[in-house]
């Protein structure tokens, strides 16, 4: 029945047949639900955003497709938990979101956007959704556990004042994911990197992490060396630009990252500022292991079942 719902949905798109498509719940969330058309509609969202996923195998885009829904229900069905009454949306951070996605994607305005996304049959109230329901997640997150962040200034300080002149910097992509023993580590890391292998890393990023970065095809940007563990840059050192470290234990599950490139800079000799820009990094990614640490816990409490 999957096979043959799976085949429907991309029938339908590729034949831009929405209206013909009959629609039926693939899952349960508690008591939201995923339909055929909830899938038909992020498979076309997805395609519009990540460009790379047109290149993909029909049955990968709608298992990305799935996943990328039922993260979003998990998340929103935790919000709607948590505030009760009204959710406290900023405007205005959320029309600088709205700004950066549309500028990325080269559009110089939101009525130019606004009028490609209704060519493309995409509703824009759905995508300003996604991003409120990023936004109050991680008004959650920093609610439940800013408190438990952990910084020790003084050790960052001296560390920042016996660095080198110059520092290695990393191009970086991550994929996060939890496993519950040995044997499923290694399931999962060589279904990672078979799907690595078929449909990129981006691609692979969107299907399987759990990390908020999985919406950017797990890309983090460059990163010096000394906002990262001695375990990380170990497997880095290990490994040459567009290869994969194996899997790292970090607090949230395993970490996969891809090396894109390397270069070497000239550190920041500004020690204030190179003090607050680690203390802000070191804050995120506390905040981050926090954040998938709770979505697992928020997703086993769920039911999440086929009708």
């Amino acid at each position: 029945m999957v096979k043959i719902i799976k085949f429907l949905i991309v029938f339908f798109l590729l034949a831009k047949n929405v209206g013909a498509l009959e629609n039926k719940i693939i899952l349960k969330v508690n008591n939201d639900i995923i339909t055929t058309l909830d899938i038909f509609n992020e498979i076309n969202n997805l395609k519009f955003f990540n460009n790379n996923l047109n290149q993909v195998d029909d049955n990968k885009i709608y298992e990305i497709a799935l996943q990328s829904i039922l993260k979003s229900k998990i998340k929103k069905n935790e919000i709607d938990r948590f505030f009760v009454s009204d959710k406290p949306i900023n405007n205005d951070y959320l029309n600088s979101l709205i700004e950066s996605q549309y500028k990325k994607l080269g559009f110089k305005n939101l009525i130019d956007f606004k009028k490609e996304l209704n060519s493309k049959n995409i509703d824009f109230e759905n995508f300003e959704e996604k991003l409120e329901i990023e936004i109050l997640w991680n008004q959650i997150i920093y609610s439940k556990f800013s408190k438990k962040v952990v910084i020790n200034e003084d050790e960052i300080r001296k560390q920042i004042e016996n660095e080198k002149n110059i520092i290695v910097s990393y191009d970086l992509s991550e994929i996060i994911f939890e496993v519950t023993s040995l044997n499923e580590l290694n399931l999962n890391y060589e279904l990672i990197i078979k799907d690595i292998n078929e449909i990129g890393f981006e691609n692979t990023a969107l299907k399987h992490s759990i990390s908020d970065t999985s919406n950017n095809g797990g890309n983090l940007g460059w990163v010096d060396e000394n906002q990262l563990n001695k375990e990380i840059i170990k497997e880095l050192k290990m490994i040459d630009n567009g290869s994969i470290t194996k899997p790292i234990r970090i607090p949230s599950g395993f970490l996969v990252l891809k090396k894109k490139n390397t270069k070497k800079i000239e550190r920041n000799r500004n020690i204030e500022s190179e003090l607050k820009k680690q203390i802000n990094f070191q804050k995120n990614e506390q905040l981050n292991n926090y954040s998938n640490i709770y979505f697992n816990k928020v997703r086993k409490d769920l039911k999440i079942n086929a009708p």
